[in-house]
């Protein structure tokens, strides 16, 4: 990349023109002389001082002392452009919490649809960073590691997180955070879902097909977020109680609890279950 396609880009992480040409010349020259600064760039003299004072400030440049002078050098661009990722990666997360605190005005509930794997993800993230108190959620693994850092960091602000794997699997695979229940409930399926319940108060639900794509939609109407958020708490309440009487559950279960087993465990939908029972209850 020359000098000329460098300077734009630079300036589109928020450096102004002169600033990103000033980098420029120290990254390929430095260290120099504020007056070398402002040669190798073509900055006017005047200019150059408060800028450079301005990029220290960012923490573009540091200041060193050779022979008596005063130069500059260039911070590694490795090491600048992993600080702005690190300091947008801060305000992301704050804007975020603050905007999820304003009181918004009260209007008509809504329900809003996603395309796109990276678009239902990123409202996946937006969704799970505004949460405050508890974080209900269904996923495969590979939606779990890609939303591992950022369950992480409401996990560990006090959010309390109950994650259900919806793929079983036998191996922690230190993606998921809090309460964890591994159940093979689609396993077998060709499309993953994608369930996140946030605070009683928001839901996602999606899914994730085979070749990469995905849709979902978002809503906060009431009634939906209430049955999404209890389908995650119900499905682990029946596998966790069927796992435990497994070998008893045909001799303790009555005639309509086997039957209504036997409903929630027939078809493909189903099959995990009735194998969790170890062939189900008569």
């Amino acid at each position: 990349m020359t000098d000329m396609q460098t300077v734009p880009e630079l300036q589109a992480l928020g450096f102004t023109e002169y600033e990103a040409r000033a980098y420029v010349a120290l990254l390929q020259a430095g260290p120099l002389t504020g007056y070398q600064v402002a040669k190798a760039s073509g900055i006017p003299r005047p200019n150059i001082y408060p800028l450079l004072e301005r990029l220290e400030q960012r923490g573009a440049l540091t200041r060193v002392e050779t022979e008596g002078r005063i130069r500059y050098r260039a911070v590694p661009a490795a090491d600048m452009l992993r600080d702005i990722s690190r300091n947008f990666s801060s305000q992301l997360d704050r804007a975020q919490e603050a905007l999820a605190d304003l009181r918004q005005p009260t209007g008509p509930e809504y329900v809003r649809s996603l395309q796109g794997y990276d678009t239902v993800l990123a409202a996946a993230e937006t969704l799970i960073t505004a949460t405050k108190q508890e974080l209900l959620l269904a996923l495969g693994s590979p939606e779990s590691n890609r939303l591992a850092s950022t369950i992480d960091k409401v996990h560990r602000r006090g959010v309390q997180v109950s994650t259900l794997c919806i793929e079983g699997c036998a191996r922690e695979c230190g993606d998921c955070r809090g309460r964890v229940y591994r159940y093979p409930i689609a396993s077998d399926f060709e499309t993953r879902w994608l369930v996140i319940a946030s605070d009683q108060r928001e839901l996602l639900v999606g899914q994730v097909t085979g070749d990469g794509g995905a849709s979902a939609a978002i809503t906060r109407l009431e009634g939906i977020v209430a049955v999404g958020a209890q389908y995650v708490r119900n499905t682990v309440a029946l596998a966790e109680l069927v796992r435990s009487v497994a070998d008893r559950l045909p001799e303790i279960a009555d005639e309509p609890a086997s039957e209504a087993f036997r409903l929630a465990s027939s078809g493909p939908g189903g099959a995990w279950l009735k194998s969790l029972a170890g062939g189900g209850s008569s």
